[in-house]
């Protein structure tokens, strides 16, 4: 990341701190001490190169959030998480009213779960772009080829309907649930169910790899293949193999990239009216949404997928066209320089 923000004559700096963590012992004193030094480092930075706005990235920066206020320079930051814990995030809320941040949820559901009826701290909602249209693109005459030979190396052909889904190998992302409905989908049949998992591997998950493979392998011959992880640049191939795409986590998701990308390589998205999912899904116009854990309403709904292509295109169609409205890249940076520009505008020249 680095080097790309060089290239393009981005100067940069490595704050070279430990991450907050449950640490252990000494670990705390460890963190402390790293977190000290980076702190101060930023600060001699933010002073030398006469920054004005400071745009935190997410939760990892919480231990910096104090430093522009104590120099008066105004501040904003992204939240991407939702997190279970009233403490944490009660934790959370605190802090960033004591920084007096601006706070830009990445969907309504995250601004509802972290920062209920907080009127203290000012936050807007600001979605994440659509991902990049030129390598994340539905599956034109021009790509067919290149999708009929993925196929044919699984073993697939034409006329079966392929499952997908992309995720790293974490428990809460859903492998589980999404071998459920596979299960389920070969006893109802109709035949001709592929299933595609696109799953890097996870340090310190064997035990969980080794159930998931056990479960895709005990599905009919043939019919699952496993990718372990893949260049992020060869997602869009492997999406554009798949005829529609299941993200069933079993925690909320604040707003997941990877249903975007499903969206933008033209799959029918099934997924829990959940987290921000139905804000990308435009609360089921754009997708098919179910109850959380509805497995057999997720089944129903591939089988639907499957058997009625009018329904599937008008899906992938409203997809398309909020991606090119609600998420494009002009309506993010459009509020977001205007996000920016009010930020300076309410705070007293610093320099």
């Amino acid at each position: 990341l680095f080097e790309v923000a060089r290239a393009q004559g981005i100067s940069v700096m490595n704050l070279d701190f430990l991450r907050l963590r449950r640490h252990r012992g000494l670990g705390w004193i460890k963190w402390w001490k790293s977190v000290r030094r980076a702190r101060r480092r930023f600060a001699e930075e933010l002073v030398t190169r006469k920054v004005e706005l400071v745009h935190f990235n997410d939760l990892i920066d919480l231990p910096f959030y104090s430093v522009p206020r104590r120099l008066g320079i105004p501040a904003l930051s992204h939240l991407r998480f939702i997190l279970a814990d009233p403490t944490a995030k009660a934790f959370y809320r605190r802090l960033a009213r004591q920084s007096r941040i601006r706070v830009l949820p990445v969907s309504a559901a995250v601004a509802k779960a972290m920062l209920p009826n907080d009127k203290s701290i000012p936050h807007q909602v600001l979605y994440d772009p659509s991902p990049d249209r030129t390598l994340f693109r539905p599956c034109t005459e021009e790509l067919h080829e290149e999708r009929r030979m993925l196929r044919a190396n699984f073993g697939w052909g034409e006329r079966d309907f392929v499952v997908g889904m992309v995720s790293k190998l974490l428990e809460a992302k859903g492998h589980l649930n999404f071998l459920s409905v596979a299960e389920r989908l070969e006893q109802l049949g109709p035949t001709g169910f592929r299933f595609l998992m696109v799953a890097g591997p996870s340090p310190g998950r064997d035990r969980y790899r080794r159930e998931v493979l056990e479960r895709g392998q005990s599905l009919a011959t043939g019919s699952f293949q496993w990718v372990p992880g893949a260049p992020h640049e060869e997602v869009p191939r492997l999406l554009r193999a798949s005829d529609c795409f299941l993200h069933l986590p079993d925690t909320e998701d604040s707003l997941p990239g990877v249903v975007l990308e499903a969206m933008a390589c033209g799959l029918p998205v099934v997924s829990w009216r959940s987290g921000g999912v139905p804000e990308e899904l435009e609360d089921g116009k754009a997708g098919v949404l179910l109850e959380a854990g509805d497995l057999e309403g997720v089944v129903e709904g591939v089988r639907r997928l499957r058997a009625d292509t009018n329904f599937r295109d008008e899906v992938v169609q409203r997809a398309l066209e909020r991606l090119d409205t609600t998420f494009s890249e002009e309506a993010h940076f459009d509020l977001l320089r205007v996000t920016y520009r009010n930020a300076l505008e309410q705070a007293p020249p610093r320099w």
